[in-house]
């Protein structure tokens, strides 16, 4: 082997073209320049030259590749930390969105109704003066929903994902069933009324289920349930336009006509509130529902006033 031909795979090894074949032949030149064969040297001086020269050649290129290769090392490291730092942000962001669902809250003043539609199917009919507010997706375990007001719910069956209806200290848990909910602020009683499927109501520990035809009541002030059986479409009249008193003191029938039709009933004296009325009306005015009242209770006026204020005044006669 020619100084030239050793010269040309010194060439190709520090290129990184060298061949294996090529790289074994080097290797045996080492060879003998280290047991100091004759082969293609002038004499001894100049074998440690061809030696030395080669030597170092040989441990630059190491030292070349140690580094390139560290440098490979160190960029691949800082491109799978910022990969898992964007991986672990989004994972996160996944989170927080499945945590906080985005919400949607519906609201009807008083004279108004609203008929909903909930991503899960759930078919609901806001009564007047009541806000519901719900996931515009169903994400969670629980189908969960708060009211304030009265609503009935015709819950699409789902029974993987039971829906929650939150209204202050109660909960109403249910499958798949329609039933009537009535939890206005400022009342003593919140009022379940199922019409199908089963429903459970729950508070502070304690807790009913209710099958159709039964209506649950829980008390605010003593913080107990009771439950009885009851025509449940006489509590679903409203969804229709119907409006029905069954022996109503004059104080729960102004109640109900102040949320129905958005205005203030104010009594002139205490016993006027304590007067009763059966009656039932049918999609009918204001004015002609305190006609028929005044035509049924003989002594009773109203007085109509500013910003929707009435005056119930007289007395009240059987």
């Amino acid at each position: 082997m020619t100084e030239k031909e050793i010269k040309k795979l010194m060439d190709k090894y520090l290129e990184g073209t060298i061949t294996t074949e090529e790289e074994m032949l080097l290797e045996q030149f080492d060879g003998i320049l280290i047991t100091g064969r004759k082969m293609v040297f002038r004499d001894a001086a100049h074998r440690r030259q061809v030696r030395e020269r080669l030597q170092r050649k040989i441990q630059w290129q190491r030292r070349e590749r140690s580094l390139r290769h560290t440098a490979i090392w160190k960029a691949a490291v800082a491109l799978l930390v910022v990969f898992l730092g964007i991986r672990i942000w989004y994972q996160q962001a996944d989170v927080k969105n499945e945590a906080e669902p985005v919400m949607v809250e519906k609201s009807t003043d008083w004279g108004q109704k609203l008929n909903l539609t909930l991503s899960d199917g759930t078919e609901v009919r806001l009564n007047s003066g009541s806000t519901i507010r719900f996931p515009k997706d169903f994400t969670a375990p629980l189908r969960r929903v708060e009211l304030s007001g009265e609503a009935f719910f015709n819950v699409a069956k789902d029974t993987e994902s039971p829906f929650v209806i939150s209204s202050g200290e109660v909960e109403t848990t249910v499958l798949g069933t329609s039933f009537n909910m009535s939890t206005f602020p400022g009342e003593k009683q919140v009022v379940v009324t199922v019409a199908t499927g089963k429903v459970k109501v729950a508070s502070a520990g304690n807790e009913m289920y209710l099958d159709p035809y039964e209506q649950g009541v829980y008390d605010r002030d003593s913080g107990t349930f009771s439950k009885d059986t009851v025509d449940p479409d006489s509590f679903l009249l409203w969804k229709d336009g119907i409006i029905r008193f069954d022996d109503a003191t004059m104080e729960e029938v102004a109640s109900r006509l102040e949320r129905w039709y958005g205005v203030r009933f104010i009594f002139e004296n205490r016993a006027l509130k304590e007067c009763h009325l059966t009656a039932t009306y049918d999609n009918q005015l204001l004015a002609v529902v305190l006609e028929s009242i005044r035509y049924a209770k003989k002594g009773i006026r109203f007085e109509y006033g500013e910003d929707h204020k009435i005056l119930i005044k007289g007395t009240c006669a059987e």
